[in-house]
């Protein structure tokens, strides 16, 4: 078989580039060097992906909470509201509880680890082929594929803007999430992974060039450490006394696709296996398939699935599992 092509190298093109090593796939990636767009929590709710990777990942006990505003309804529409920029009633602050989850942590630089695994040519980008030599991977966002590829039927897509607050902190070793649903607050989640304090912003109403400005507003070291301060004082630590200096200096990152919200299951699912019949593209991980959902440990399957399809030929089942209307 001749060799695979991955488009993109985040998480998912990461792993899909480690896991199909035996195939020397190539990585396609339009910026000078990795992109590391993860600046959010990660976390795994398994050891899957440290098993394949054969990186050893840290079992924690991880607490979340929430900070209450009026009551559990109005609490979890408001936090939909500021989020993701509508009213819904189904969001994880309902089902956040006192009670500790078992989760995996990753050490701090396996993105630079899986990446030194692979072979990435960056300030690649991808262009659409005439004539299908080597099947390709997709991990780039499904509007920008289907640009790329002159789809007709393009759907609406909603995605939501922000940025991450991050600093690491002395004297720390806590595993927790704390969601915010008071829209009078900026931020809507406080993180801490170890030492690493993660604060979350996303902005639905605002453009990306709007939340340019904010985070040049947010690098004001009075206005960034106020936001630090509030952070710090609702999982019970005091900023004052306990970090005064904190242990790394504070870094904001951009999100362009801080959330993004669901398409018509339908549409969403014809493009995928249009993109593969048409293109021999396969669409792998949240942003190219489209499912706000998804998590990393669910790649690995999906990686999976993807190597059966291709080096089997298996369109029924492909077909089958996308469930492709005939």
């Amino acid at each position: 078989m001749s060799k695979i092509t991955i488009i993109g190298s985040g998480m998912a093109g990461l792993l899909a580039g480690n896991m199909l090593r035996d195939y020397n796939p190539r990585i396609f990636e339009t910026a000078s060097k990795l992109p590391n767009n993860h600046s959010a929590v990660l976390r795994f709710r398994s050891s899957i992906v440290g098993d394949v990777l054969r990186i050893p990942f840290k079992k924690v006990k991880v607490a979340k909470g929430s900070v209450h505003w009026r009551n559990p309804i109005a609490d979890s529409m408001a936090y939909s509201k500021k989020t993701n920029g509508v009213y819904r009633s189904d969001r994880s602050i309902v089902s956040v509880t006192n009670e500790l989850s078992e989760r995996y942590i990753a050490p701090p630089d396996l993105i630079n680890l899986m990446g030194e695994r692979v072979k990435i040519d960056f300030n690649e980008k991808f262009k659409k082929r005439k004539n299908h030599d080597s099947p390709i991977i997709s991990t780039i966002p499904m509007p920008i594929l289907m640009e790329i590829l002159e789809y007709k039927d393009f759907p609406e897509f909603k995605f939501i803007h922000g940025f991450n607050i991050s600093v690491d902190l002395h004297d720390t070793e806590a595993y927790l999430s704390i969601y915010v649903p008071n829209p009078s607050l900026y931020f809507n989640r406080v993180s801490v992974t170890g030492n690493k304090l993660i604060m979350e912003y996303s902005f639905p109403h605002l453009s990306i060039d709007e939340v340019k400005i904010l985070v040049n507003k947010f690098k004001e070291p009075k206005m960034r450490d106020t936001q630090l301060s509030f952070a710090l004082e609702m999982i019970g630590m005091d900023k004052d006394t306990d970090h005064a200096e904190f242990a790394s200096e504070p870094e904001i990152k951009l999100q362009t696709y801080s959330k993004i919200l669901p398409i018509d299951e339908d549409e969403r699912k014809h493009f995928i296996s249009w993109a593969t019949d048409k293109h021999d593209v396969y669409s792998l991980g949240r942003y190219a398939c489209w499912r706000p959902g998804l998590l990393l440990d669910d790649l690995v399957n999906d990686i999976r699935l993807i190597e059966h399809w291709i080096t089997r030929k298996d369109n029924y089942s492909r077909n089958k599992h996308n469930n492709r209307r005939t």
